[in-house]
């Protein structure tokens, strides 16, 4: 019976130093500090190399890092852990298929995936992937309802499905599930608040979606990731004053983080230019968007937000 409960005592240690470890790793990178996310993660995975969850925090970090810089720079990394992530939870459903962690994980790599597709604007691809993941989600829910992780996933395609006219019931229902992961789930707390912010956004849900994306920026002050969530808050709520207090604090920092994040920078200065119009400031509006234009090199990503940054200078001049 003792070497029973020892063994069961040092596998809870373990699992708690690993829980540990994951957690301080995630909160660096909401922080943007990858060095130190990097340093916990590694820290886990030397716990258990063969627990998906280590190498599915570095694949989220990659994600991150990713969208963070606007680059494909780590994405040979951010699949090899997505692999990796795939290899391992493979292994634990093989030792015990009803393991709905290990299916978890698989659906949520997919759902990774599928989001970077989106953002280089494959549709089809990321569709493909989509269906994957909830697929993989539907097995972990059905081994274990209570899986709230699970529920951030499940809740993004609810929602995606609800932008089809004939589903768009899904909508509400997927905001709810990503709300308890919000609120319940193990890993996915804080990301799952982010894209809460972003989809009450689109639903002109504003005061819930600037009530959460406070809530976050206040857990993390220094998390640019979380700032974009607060600035579009306000910006979309028409709160002139306090978004150009919040974005140029992100200005400032990525000044200084990301100096030549010419896409950032535009980006920034083309909302900070659109409050300052919406307040009657033409004058600094004017300032901004002639920033804006001379750091114009003619690269296609950015030239919806020139084209934007033009009416803007057009109707301030008009209105000077």
């Amino acid at each position: 019976m003792f070497p029973v409960l020892f063994v069961v005592l040092i596998s809870l240690i373990q699992q708690d130093s690993l829980d540990f470890y994951i957690q301080r790793g995630l909160d660096a990178s909401y922080c943007e500090d990858y060095d130190s996310a990097k340093f916990y993660i590694n820290k886990a995975i030397e716990i258990d190399t063969n627990n998906p969850l280590g190498y599915f925090a570095y694949t989220g970090l990659f994600r991150i890092y990713t969208s963070d810089f606007v680059t494909d720079s780590l994405l040979d990394s951010f699949f090899y852990y997505a692999d990796k992530t795939v290899e391992k939870a493979n292994l634990r459903i093989k030792k015990n298929k009803n393991d709905g962690w290990g299916y978890f994980f698989l659906g949520a790599i997919n759902m990774y995936i599928s989001s970077l597709y989106v953002e280089k604007g494959n549709y089809l691809k990321s569709l493909s992937f989509a269906e994957k993941s909830v697929n993989e989600i539907r097995l972990c829910l059905a081994r274990n309802p209570d899986l709230y992780d699970a529920y951030l996933v499940m809740g993004s395609y609810e929602y995606l499905k609800g932008s089809f006219p004939l589903w768009s019931a899904y909508k509400d229902k997927g905001i709810e599930k990503i709300r308890i992961a919000s609120r319940m789930s193990t890993y996915s707390r804080h990301m799952a608040k982010n894209i809460l912010t972003i989809l009450l956004q689109r639903e002109g849900r504003f005061d819930e979606s600037l009530k959460v994306a406070k809530e976050l920026v206040d857990a993390f002050p220094q998390s640019r990731t979380f700032r974009w969530a607060l600035c579009k808050a306000y910006l979309a709520k028409g709160e002139w004053d306090e978004a150009i207090e919040s974005y140029k604090y992100l200005l400032q920092n990525i000044m200084k983080e990301q100096p030549d994040n010419s896409y950032n920078i535009i980006q920034v200065e083309l909302s900070l230019a659109n409050a300052y119009y919406n307040k009657g400031e033409f004058d600094k509006a004017i300032e901004l968007c002639n920033d804006i234009f001379n750091r114009d090199s003619g690269d296609k990503k950015v030239r919806k937000m020139i084209k934007e940054a033009k009416e803007i200078y057009k109707n301030a001049m008009r209105n000077h």
